[in-house]
């Protein structure tokens, strides 16, 4: 990025109507919860209920899952996860090679190496063909994520875990499955919910399992987790009042630059660990109850927000047709992202910029790192798929604040110059290639 386009980014655009993906299933409630919380921690008013409890209760439920831990994010909560697995020096984790640079840095934190496998360019997930060339007697896990909300082909997966004798790590972040039950071959799964997820709380994730062993050891392992002092939960606080404020769409044509300044001066609260090879003191900490109060909220109206955002995949998929997916299919999923490819990333984010503040992933093959792939044990060029898918990528955000018929006219503007370019030609080379 030139040091223009840097400046430019602090400035405030035209007052128009504009889309973010940031804070687009929180409703007015919540910022009231948060306003009133704020000032129950400045003025030391303490909780006597254990709201988190009742939080994880609830989210066992609609999740299906036996049991729930929270956590102050779905790093942390994988990072649980991988500690209940006695890992031993050499120990691997099979994982996409198309992800958050978090989830490796996890992984080596707990003192495992990541092995990553190459995607698929059609739904983005895991190639379940070149898994077991990456298996070997160091193997103790394979980490499945579905991506953008799309599900992975857990029979083959399954088959291969239990061929090999492998635990299978779920990562649900952009994921929440209300129709379907648990994959009962799931040693655990971890759900994100930070602002940018199906299910967001600003900052949190929650680890979940129906295996009572692993119940055991996350429970004595959540004992001592960190806790996060007053001004850091009142700055987490302050950052989610904001962030509910200035992302408002009516409003994100100046707030995007106001977040920017805040954050420059380290005024807002967030878990900035993308690029520390070294696990930090805080990590992993505990959730808020303040958050969880939000999170009952959002899991209200889960059905609400996911039925959005299938409406949304099912016009994007009929038009675009990029997963070739008929409609009630489309409704299997849960739609975080609708993403494909284009011939040009940056004409598409040009074009679109108008109308969304996009924050396209992963523009780099691990989102929060573009440099340096050998501190997270990658060496370059050894998944094709995902390096090419990265550069790319582009996806259109599906949260409730945006509505279908908002979609429906943008398309149509701008269809004659899409439908060109739209990768399917590459795509379809890309998967053939990978099943040789």
């Amino acid at each position: 990025m030139t040091f223009l386009r840097k400046i430019s980014n602090f400035l405030p655009d035209i007052p128009k109507l504009r889309y973010g993906i940031y804070c687009g299933t929180n409703t007015k409630k919540e910022l009231l919860i948060l306003l009133s919380y704020f000032f129950k921690i400045l003025f030391g008013v303490k909780e006597k209920q254990n709201l988190i409890k009742k939080f994880e209760h609830q989210f066992s439920k609609k999740s299906k899952s036996k049991y729930s831990f929270t956590y102050g994010s779905g790093r942390m909560a994988l990072y649980s996860i991988l500690k209940t697995m006695s890992i031993k020096k050499g120990d691997q984790v099979i994982l996409p090679a198309f992800t958050c640079t978090v989830v490796p840095n996890a992984i080596i934190y707990a003192g495992a190496r990541p092995i990553y496998v190459d995607i698929e360019p059609k739904n983005f997930n895991i190639d379940v063909n070149l898994i077991e060339k990456k298996i070997t007697n160091k193997t103790i896990a394979i980490y499945v994520q579905h991506t953008f909300g799309i599900s992975c082909d857990m029979k083959k997966i399954n088959k291969i875990a239990k061929k090999h004798k492998l635990k299978i790590i779920e990562d649900k972040a952009h994921v929440f499955d209300l129709k379907n039950k648990q994959n009962k071959n799931t040693y655990a799964s971890y759900y994100s919910l930070d602002h940018s997820k199906i299910m967001n709380t600003h900052l949190g994730g929650v680890a979940t399992t129906n295996n009572f062993q692993v119940y055991q050891k996350l429970k004595k392992l959540n004992k001592s987790l960190f806790t996060i002092g007053k001004i850091g939960q009142l700055r987490m606080l302050l950052s989610f009042i904001l962030e509910i404020i200035i992302f408002n769409p009516y409003l994100l044509w100046m707030g995007k630059p106001i977040f920017l300044i805040l954050n420059y001066f380290n005024i807002l609260f967030y878990f900035n660990d993308e690029l520390k090879i070294t696990k930090p003191k805080y990590y992993p900490c505990k959730y808020s109850n303040f958050l969880s109060l939000v999170g009952v909220n959002q899991l209200k109206i889960i059905e609400k927000n996911i039925s959005h955002r299938v409406k949304v995949s099912q016009y994007l998929e009929k038009k675009i047709k990029w997963y070739s997916l008929k409609k009630n299919k489309v409704s299997k999923y849960s739609w975080l992202r609708y993403s494909f490819l284009v011939k040009d990333q940056e004409m598409f984010i040009k074009l679109f910029e108008k109308k969304f503040n996009l924050d396209i992933w992963y523009s780099s093959i691990f989102e929060g790192r573009s440099r340096n792939y050998k501190e997270i044990k990658y060496k370059n060029g050894s998944c094709p798929v995902a390096e090419y898918v990265s550069k790319h990528i582009v996806n259109f955000p599906t949260h409730i604040q945006i509505p279908l018929n908002t979609y429906q006219k943008i398309i149509k503007e701008n269809w004659n110059w899409l439908r060109n370019q739209i990768n399917y030609d590459k795509r379809n080379s890309l998967m053939l290639s990978g099943e040789k």
